[in-house]
Order: C-alpha cells, then structure tokens, then sequence
C-alpha cells in the first residue's frame, strides 16, 4: 500500500539521519578516498582571513614577514606529504596528485588496523582524515608560533580570564585553523544524501512520485544535501572560525530536518496522504455503488435510468449536498430520490514511467545497474574480481537538453579506475569504464521503455 510505504520511508530516513555525525564519520567517511589540497596563498589567504574576524590589522611590514612564514609552513607540509606518498600502508592516485613549490593536491586513502585511543584528540594513522592532520600539524604549530611573533601576541582568546577579565593570548593552533571540509561537502550534507540514496532505494519505482509530493506537503527541507557526483571527501586548511560557523549552520540544519521528519511521522494521516486508494476515498467509491445498484437491476425494458454526474466540490464552511434525480417509470410510476451527501470518486492517478520525471528514471537505473555493470564485466572490457567497481558505479543525476532529451549523468570510483580512459596512463577503448557503464545504462533502458537519451561522466 502506497501509504505504508510513504511512512516507513520516512521513518527510514530519520534512522538513517539519527547516527550521530561522529559515529557517520567514523564509519563511513574515513573510509573514502581523501583529497587534501594547500598551497602557500591558502595559507596565507586563511590567515588573513582569521585576523579580519578578530579585528587584527597586520602593518605592511608584518604582511612582509607574514609572507615568509606562510612561504615555510607550506615548505614543510610539501615535504610531510612527499614523505607520505612513500608510506606503504597508503594509496595514492598518482595521476590527480601533484606536488609544485607553491601549490600541491594529494588523492589517498590510508589503510591499516585502527589504533586503540590513550585520549580523544589522538591521532590514528589507519584514517586519512587523521593522516593529514599528522601531516599539517607540526608545521602549523611553528607557523603560528611565527604569527604570535610576528603580530607582538595580538592573536587572543575568544572569552575573558574568570579572574583578570581580560582577554589572554591564544596558544592553541587549533583555535585559529582547523582542517576544512570544502563548503557544501562536509559530512553532514554527504551523510545527508547517503541517507537519502540508501531510503529512496528501499522503496517501489512506483511509490517515487508520491513520496516526493508527501516531502513537499509536509515542508521537508532537503536542500542542504551534498548535490556533487564525487564520491571524495575534499579537505583543506581553513580559518577556524568559517570552518566552525559552516559546520554550525550544517548541524542546525540537521537538526531541523529530524525535528521535520518527527512531525510527518507524527501527523502522518493514511486517510488524506495520496497513492492507491486511501480508505477515505474507497468509503465514497462504496456509497455511490450502494446509491445506483438498486437502479441498474431493475429489468423491464422500458425503464429507463438516468444519472446525473456526481460534482464534488472542494470543501468549504457551508455544508454540501447533491440534487440527485433518478426517474424509473412505467406508465404513472415512477420512483424519486431525494438529497444525498455529495459522493464523486476522485479519478486514480496514473503511474508514471521512470521516463517521465527526472527523479523516476535515475532511480530506476540505478536499482539495477549494479548488478549489470557485474553482469557486464568481461573480457575484453574490465573483466569482475572483487565487485568494487560495479558497486560505485551509479547515477547521479538526470537533465533535459535544448531539444528536449534527458543527459543522464553517472560517476564510478575513479581512484583507481579512471586510469583505464582513453587519455589515461592505462587507456584502452576496450577496458574504458565509461564504454562499460553507457553498455549497462541502456540495456537498463530499454527495459524500462526509455527512448533516446544521452549519458555522461561527470
């Protein structure tokens, strides 16, 4: 029943939502493959940054030494993560990492038994999260050493001594720049549209529609959600203040939303919520038959039944009735039918084909590609060992293009898997995952009676 399935989508998605931030984290986001980003501008870009919001105007001879120190903290973190690279417990994709004197980008993923914590803030090198931090934490320590000099200890606490009153200098690197999600990226909102993918994938093609209507009819704001393609969680140094003010605003918006999903569970009403027939409406459809049986058995040939047809009028504060004559006559007989209670049946809705919403069709294809992207793999092309690829492999979204065809647009887990494109280290027409997924995509829609259509890598 569609309203079953409308409910339990709901309370799936607020148990998807529930897992605590830290615990989504752990579980799932330091697990994927990780892209740290810095140059020697960022740097120092953040740093001034910082000193805006905590009203410090460095003179242009303190911009001149801020320079230097920035130039020598990038220095050492080049040479942390040249170190890395050489680590045999870590993955790099050598082909999207690149390491210059000014500017580096480092793709990894870290691997290895997860460590047993003396204290919360230890660092655990078997997570990449943790690996950056080990990476950029000395250096910045120096550097803010060097800031502290350099401003004459300008940079002080955000709260005033209990006992002086006054404001003490900062000593903690940690309160002046954290290691930043880029924005839109961070956990919450990926944790967000993981939650979202994992729901709607649990429920019948057929009831996508009405759920998405039942979201908008209880105001469910789901607009915060990670709405890029990757698959990567992309980090850089940040000012701690942007950083915390992002993450703020995003654990509030989390916040809401479950408070949202409480109350749709709560005021969930089967009898108005639209989908099959809701009781309400089967109760009107019985009426009206019970009303006109009695009329369509009458046998004689010369009786005649004439219905007029039922209007329903859209609730109002006056009470409605309908005028409903039905004229059975033989002769002088003849039988009248006084006031009834209005009793039109709504007409069904019909169920849309995953072609005719965007929304429709990307969750359809992705139900089964999968399993026949598996199905697919094999020689010439990339040919199935452990099942990786197929499972990464998914669409991401669904556009209309000028003449009016949908660009289905689908990504897979390209470290390592991108190096099999043409224009890659290892290209080869052959084992091209994009020629294996586009293969999959449309044997997927010609099952689902989808016409033409485009696909993309994004």
């Amino acid at each position: 029943m569609a309203q079953a399935q409308q409910l339990n989508f709901l309370h799936k998605l607020h148990a998807e939502l529930s897992v605590r931030s830290a615990d989504y984290r752990k579980l799932v986001v330091d697990t994927k493959w990780h892209t740290f980003k810095t140059s020697y501008a960022n740097i120092k870009a953040e740093t001034l940054k910082e000193f805006s919001k905590r009203g410090i105007k460095p003179t242009a001879s303190q911009l001149k030494e801020l320079d230097d120190a920035a130039q020598k903290a990038y220095s050492s973190i080049l040479a942390g993560v040249k170190v890395l690279k050489s680590d045999p417990q870590v993955d790099v994709d050598r082909k999207s990492t690149y390491l210059t004197a000014k500017r580096l980008r480092l793709v990894f993923l870290t691997y290895g038994e997860r460590v047993k914590k003396v204290y919360p803030a230890q660092l655990d090198p078997s997570i990449t999260f943790d690996r950056i931090k080990g990476i950029y934490k000395e250096a910045m320590q120096v550097y803010f050493k060097d800031l502290q000099v350099i401003t004459d200890n300008a940079i002080r606490k955000k709260k005033k001594n209990k006992k002086s009153g006054k404001l003490n200098k900062e000593t903690t690197v940690g309160k002046f720049f954290h290691l930043g999600h880029l924005d839109t990226m961070g956990v919450v909102e990926t944790q967000l549209r993981d939650a979202l993918s994992n729901t709607f994938a649990s429920i019948p093609l057929e009831d996508e529609g009405n759920i998405t209507n039942m979201l908008e009819q209880h105001g469910i704001d789901l607009s915060f959600q990670r709405t890029d393609s990757k698959d990567m969680m992309v980090v850089k140094i940040e000012s701690a203040s942007d950083n915390m003010s992002r993450g703020g605003k995003a654990g509030w918006n989390k916040k809401n939303l479950l408070k949202a999903l409480r109350d749709a569970m709560e005021k969930f009403d089967p009898m108005t919520m639209s989908g099959s027939d809701t009781p309400k409406q089967r109760k009107l459809k019985q009426a009206e038959k019970k009303l006109l049986d009695p009329f369509q058995q009458i046998k004689k040939k010369n009786v005649k039944v004439k219905s007029e047809k039922n209007v329903l009028k859209k609730s109002s504060s006056k009470k409605q009735t309908l005028r409903k004559k039905v004229n059975a006559s033989k002769g002088s007989q003849k039988i009248k039918v006084g006031k009834i209670a209005a009793v039109k049946s709504p007409k069904r809705k019909e169920t849309a084909s995953p072609a005719s919403s965007p929304l429709h069709m990307m969750v359809a294809i992705n139900k089964k590609l999968p399993q026949v992207v598996a199905q697919n793999m094999q020689s010439p092309a990339l040919q199935y060992q452990t099942g990786r690829f197929a499972a990464s492999v998914r669409v991401t979204d669904v556009v209309t293009t000028p003449k009016g065809y949908p660009s289905v647009g689908y990504t897979y887990d390209k470290f390592p898997y991108q190096t099999f494109e043409v224009g890659y280290e290892q290209g080869d027409p052959q084992r091209d995952p994009r020629k294996l997924i586009n293969q999959s995509i449309r044997e997927i829609a010609a099952e689902l009676a989808i016409g033409r259509f485009f696909t993309r890598r994004v």
